[in-house]
């Protein structure tokens, strides 16, 4: 057994001045006397048993150094029969430390306590650093156990998709054996005719629901962002009033005036719109901005189908030329609807989605 570390009889020191001003500081000053005195007495007698075990330490300390000197000189001599007395004497001191029993402190030795109290301090420390080790792990494995669940659950639905198409491509198969050629083109023919029934009517709910989308939301928006107002989706609800008073150059909207000047508001649709008669041949005349960008984006939209629908697949003269840059094309290539001509900014084109975006 080693000598202790040279630091653990001001360990001890410091651990019972510590819990001896704690004690004092308990005390209140109700006390008595007596009760004074009797502790003082306590802890005389408690600092003479610390201090005969500190002595006795460093009775043990001193006892195993000089043991260590004895017994490992710091020069070897060079003569076989010198080392075999230096191993003689190690075994010796060996034997004789060995034999005896350890030095064990007394009952009402303070030593044992304090030797607990670290020690417990220690498992304490070691026990709240692995808790939050654990628990940096466990959100950890719960976050890839979420990832996997989901990736689980998408392969369910992929499985249970596949599934069912391979057993309708199964019965479809058998039926179609049972059958002639005429009755496998009629079958086919009337499955062509419903198909474009459903695709028309549903192009009709489509074109519906876009026409509704543009009067009640976009319109307002786009007609907003060319009076110098804020982008679309900067401003969600926008009154007919407000674009009727305008904007001021910091995009915030105007007081409405409670005369307004007709001619005024007719020249600014002018200037920013430009013709007097719209894309749809329709006169300007007398029409609210709001009614004019939705017709400019309904016009913008059928010019993109039309021109992408009349071309092939990809070919470049998909792009439609425009007369300005207004606030509808704007809001297309914003979002990820439409692309300008990487060269000219003037042309414009839908994105076809069905293979990836154009790299230049």
């Amino acid at each position: 057994m080693g000598p202790p570390p040279s630091n653990l009889i001001a360990s001890l020191r410091s651990l019972y001045d510590d819990g001896q001003s704690q004690r004092l500081e308990g005390l209140s000053l109700d006390d008595s006397e007596d009760d004074l005195a009797t502790i003082h007495q306590k802890q005389a007698k408690y600092e003479a048993r610390l201090d005969q075990t500190i002595q006795e330490l460093k009775e043990q300390v001193r006892e195993q150094e000089e043991a260590l000197e004895r017994g490992l000189p710091l020069n070897q001599p060079p003569d076989k029969r010198a080392r075999l007395d230096q191993l003689n004497a190690i075994e010796s001191s060996f034997t004789s430390l060995t034999s005896e029993p350890p030095s064990i402190p007394p009952p009402d030795s303070p030593l044992a306590v304090l030797l607990a109290l670290r020690h417990n301090h220690q498992l304490v420390t070691e026990t709240s650093s692995s808790i939050k080790s654990v628990q940096a792990q466990l959100s950890g494995v719960q976050s890839r156990l979420q990832a996997e669940e989901f990736s689980l659950n998408d392969a369910r639905l992929i499985t249970q998709g596949l599934e069912t198409r391979i057993e309708g491509l199964r019965a479809s198969q058998t039926e179609r054996a049972s059958k002639t050629s005429s009755q496998v083109a009629k079958d086919l023919l009337r499955d062509l005719q419903r198909r474009k029934s459903n695709y028309e009517r549903e192009a009709k709910r489509l074109v519906k629901a876009f026409n509704e989308f543009i009067d009640e939301h976009l319109a307002p928006m786009l007609a907003a962002e060319e009076l110098g107002g804020p982008v679309v989706g900067g401003l969600v609800k926008v009154q007919d009033l407000t674009l009727q008073a305008g904007f001021s150059q910091q995009g915030k909207a105007k007081k409405l005036k409670t005369d307004v000047d007709v001619d005024k508001r007719q020249r600014r649709i002018d200037e920013i719109w430009g013709r007097e008669v719209d894309n749809e041949g329709v006169d300007r005349e007398g029409r609210s901005e709001k009614d004019i960008a939705g017709a400019e984006i309904r016009a913008l939209t059928e010019q993109l189908l039309n021109a992408s629908s009349s071309v092939a697949r990809g070919s470049s003269g998909a792009y439609v030329a425009l007369e300005r840059d207004s606030a509808a094309a704007r809001f297309l290539v914003r979002a990820k609807i439409a692309q300008f001509h990487p060269r000219d900014a003037t042309k414009l084109r839908l994105i076809d989605f069905g293979k990836d975006l154009d790299v230049y």
